[in-house]
Parts: structure tokens; sequence; C-alpha cells
């Protein structure tokens, strides 16, 4: 009975063969270009999405162009998406919106000239994308809120070392963040900064607050540049070792942070995984293996800690430092 099946199948596949278009499946991929817009072109976050992006590209056999802003500007942003719709060689667009807001006519013009669109890592206040491919910030807060009170023994003075105001996607790290915290009643929030992402004013404002709560045990930094400042601000203080740091994403002076003691421990998005997903999603979308997606997909999180730091799992969620050929 097994032979027959065998048989059978054997028969099937070649009647399918003989059948299709020869080289259509080729063809296909050949002709089909993904457009990766990312928030910057000269960051180790993006550069770890395009090498998810290009990995699956490598393996599907597709065409996939990458440009974007040298800074986060959204204006600079919108220029290269509409010269890249007016080439009228691209056929998917993946995009990482510098403005949930500003950026929407760039996706509705993509959409308008035919060019499907997924938003990638932050987040578009409108329904002309498929889906957006995107870390769960709540629960990556969540995660850095139960590190931090970990580091501290669960009890003590801490500080959020926050970044902008109304962003959407770093809102739910500090949501989370508070979230976790409350489950712990001898952990108290006592300070909440808002450094715009800026380097010396978080240093700056770690320093200020480390004078108004000197037994502060510690501190949440919700990205590369808050946790960094915060880290030279208690090095400055010299608290090394008395207020324990959290922060998140996994660049490479974060890492180089943990391993000099200036930081306990870090949340590692995935960027890998939403660079590949975004070709993946597109190419299944363009065959027509898949018609309808999530309004969200979320990819995982890892907590990166002086003790895990050098282990080979670990190593696969630090971003690398060398930018896309």
């Amino acid at each position: 009975m097994l032979r027959k099946c065998k048989v059978l199948l054997i028969g099937l596949v070649l009647v399918l063969a003989m059948t299709l278009p020869v080289g259509s499946s080729v063809v296909a991929q050949r002709n089909f270009t993904i457009a990766l817009v990312p928030g910057m072109s000269a960051h180790p976050f993006y550069f770890a999405m395009y090498a998810g992006a290009k990995k699956a590209a490598d393996e599907l056999g597709i065409k996939l162009v990458w440009q974007g802003p040298s800074e986060w500007d959204f204006a600079k942003q919108s220029v290269i998406v509409r010269g890249l719709i007016a080439r009228g060689d691209i056929d998917f667009l993946l995009f990482v919106p510098c403005d949930s807001k500003a950026n929407i006519p760039d996706a509705q013009e993509a959409v308008k000239r035919g060019i499907p669109v997924i938003i990638l890592d932050t987040s578009l206040d409108s329904n002309d994308a498929l889906t957006l491919i995107t870390s769960d910030n709540f629960k990556g807060g969540e995660i850095a809120g139960e590190a931090l009170a970990k580091a501290i023994g669960y009890k003590g003075e801490v500080a959020l070392m926050a970044a902008m105001v109304g962003e959407a996607q770093i809102e739910l790290r500090y949501e989370g963040f508070r979230t976790a915290i409350k489950n712990y009643p001898d952990i108290k929030l006592v300070s909440t900064q808002y450094s715009q992402d800026e380097l010396n004013k978080a240093t700056a404002q770690m320093q200020s607050v480390l004078l108004a709560h000197p037994n502060l045990a510690g501190a949440f930094g919700v990205s590369t540049t808050t946790a960094h400042g915060a880290a030279i601000g208690i090095r400055n203080a010299g608290k090394l070792g008395k207020v324990m740091l959290v922060g998140f994403d996994a660049q490479p002076l974060e890492i180089e942070d943990i391993k000099r003691g200036l930081m306990q421990a870090t949340v590692a998005q995935a960027p890998f995984a939403m660079g590949y997903l975004g070709v993946q999603f597109a190419y299944d979308y363009h065959m027509g293996f898949i018609t309808e997606f999530p309004k969200k997909v979320s990819t995982g999180c890892k907590v990166i800690t002086a003790e895990n730091v050098d282990d080979s799992e670990i190593a696969k969620w630090i971003y690398p430092t060398e930018a896309p050929k």
C-alpha cells in the first residue's frame, strides 16, 4: 500500500510539473522587488533588521532594496519613500515610520500606486499597512522592571530614565515597567525623567536624580542613549555597584557597558526577526499564500546580563556594528 501511494505521489508531481509554465515560480521571484526603509540607515538596530531581511530575500531568490535617512527625520524619510515609489520597479514596501502621523501620506501613496505596505518596529496611525511587525514593548518594559527588581533585591527607590513623550512604542515600555514594579510593595518609583533621547541630558538628569535621592537603588534607561547616559551619570556620581541599571536594546555600546560593570542588564529586541518576517510575509502575500494578516505580529525579547553576555546563544541577540553593503 505504501509503495502504491509513493507511485501515485510521484505521478502527481510529474503531472503538475508538465502543466505549470516552465520557470514560472522562478520568474515570479526574480521579478519581485522589496524596498526596506529603516528609521535610520546608520544604526546597529537597523543593521540587524537588514541582515534578517537580506537572509530571507536570499533564501527566496528575490531582490531587496535598502535605503533610509542618515538621521531620525520623517521629512527626509518621506523623500526617500516617494523616490522609491517613483522608480516603478518596487513591488512591496517594508517601512519603519519616523513619525506615526506625518508618514501616513507616504504609506497611502504607496498603496495608491499598487505597492502593499508592512510596517516594522514603529507604528503608523492608519489602516493602510497590512500589518505591524514589532516588539511587544509593554512586555519588554515588564521584563526590564522584573530584571531591575531582581537586581536591587526587590526593595528600594528606583528611577525611570525616559526618552520622548508620546511615541507609542516607547510609551508602552514605560507602562510595562511601571506595571512590573507595582508588584513589589517595597519598590518605590521616585523620579521619571525625559531626556528626549539626548546623551548629555540623560547623564545630567541621572546625576540630578542621585543628588535628590541619595538612597536610589536602581534605574531603568528605556533606550541605548538614555541607558548609556544614565550609566555615565552613575559613574560620575561615584555610585557604581551601588545603583543598579537596566537598559533596553542590545547595541554594542550597551554590551560594552555590561562587560565594564556600568550596567547590570539590558533587554534585547529582535530586529533580525522583524526584517526576516517582513520579507517572508511580503513574498507570501505576493504569491497568494497569505491573504489576511493580524493587526500586529510581536517578536520576542531577551535579557542580557554579565552572567550570559558571552554565551553563544546570546550572540544572535546583539546588534551588529557593520553597515549593509
